[in-house]
């Protein structure tokens, strides 16, 4: 009898290994593949929250959503999530809300909570079935600050006496959405590594959003509607800046923190962050006309 030949020991350990490798190799293109596509997706979304906004702002007076007033004097306070039963209309004269302000195209059936999602988190939409019966995305009781699993964006301040409403004859390099602020839903002061703005803005992260693989960037929607990935926070609107942080910024308003304390300073510095307590009050402090606070 002829006898059959069969794959050694040796030989099937190579093929083993050989394959190992081939997986090992192709695995991080995969994923990065994976991830550049959710990037597309989550631009996507926030573009079409933004045309939402310019529907919205076809009525007079030609804005983006500000729901409360604007405040008269330099200390703006702020709410998130509140109220957080959601079903009592906010008053006008009351504080300030982001998280309110990006439901108004929500609740005018200009967009979708899912929208809203940036497919790179684990967030989930919201789960309000009747959206025109609610006036802020939901938050589950003890969530902490700023971190609702169903808002993975942030939204411009529009409550600042320093400047104008953002709306459709605004600057249109200014930016009025973005993936969420590391700073209050991305907690990353927390990170022993990190522990001050400045260590963040130094460090490789640069002060980007957490939304996305190893912080590479955020997604930011402009004034004249388009979108880019920007590699860091300082993509605001040009400026005055100071020889102690040329090393960290571009010379540009930092969109993620408000403004130094300086009355005379014309840009974001980047090491103040806007402060706020789920259904409490915060504070922020704008400079200048130029500044840029998005928030959560």
């Amino acid at each position: 009898m002829r006898k059959r030949k069969a794959f050694t020991l040796i030989e099937l350990l190579v093929v083993v290994a050989i394959i190992a490798l081939l997986i090992s190799i192709l695995l991080p293109s995969l994923s990065r593949a994976r991830e550049l596509s959710k990037r597309t997706v989550c631009a996507a979304n926030i573009r079409g929250v933004g045309q939402a906004m310019y529907i919205y702002a076809q009525d007079d007076p030609q804005v983006f959503p500000a729901w409360a007033q604007t405040y008269t004097t330099d200390t703006n306070n702020l709410r998130l999530y509140y109220p957080q039963d959601r079903t009592t209309l906010p008053t006008t004269t009351g504080i300030p809300s982001p998280t309110v302000d990006m439901w108004l195209v929500v609740k005018a059936n200009n967009t979708t909570p899912k929208q809203y999602i940036c497919p790179s988190t684990t967030d989930v939409p919201d789960p309000a079935q009747d959206t025109t019966a609610y006036h802020d995305f939901f938050m589950q009781p003890g969530g902490g600050s700023g971190r609702s699993q169903y808002l993975s964006y942030s939204y411009q301040y529009q409550h600042s006496p320093r400047r104008r409403v953002i709306g459709t004859s605004s600057e249109p390099t200014f930016p009025f959405m973005a993936d969420s602020n590391p700073y209050i839903k991305g907690n990353v002061l927390a990170n022993p590594l990190t522990p001050t703005i400045e260590d963040d803005r130094k460090s490789p992260f640069r002060g980007n959003s957490t939304n996305h693989t190893s912080r590479e960037g955020q997604n930011v929607l402009f004034q004249d509607s388009h979108v880019t990935f920007e590699k860091g926070p300082d993509c605001g609107l040009s400026g005055l800046s100071s020889s102690t942080i040329l090393s960290i910024t571009r010379g540009r308003d930092h969109i993620y923190t408000v403004h130094s304390t300086s009355a005379t300073a014309t840009v974001d510095f980047g090491f103040l962050p806007p402060t706020c307590d789920t259904g409490g009050e915060g504070s922020l402090k704008l400079g200048s006309k130029s500044d840029a606070c998005l928030t959560p």
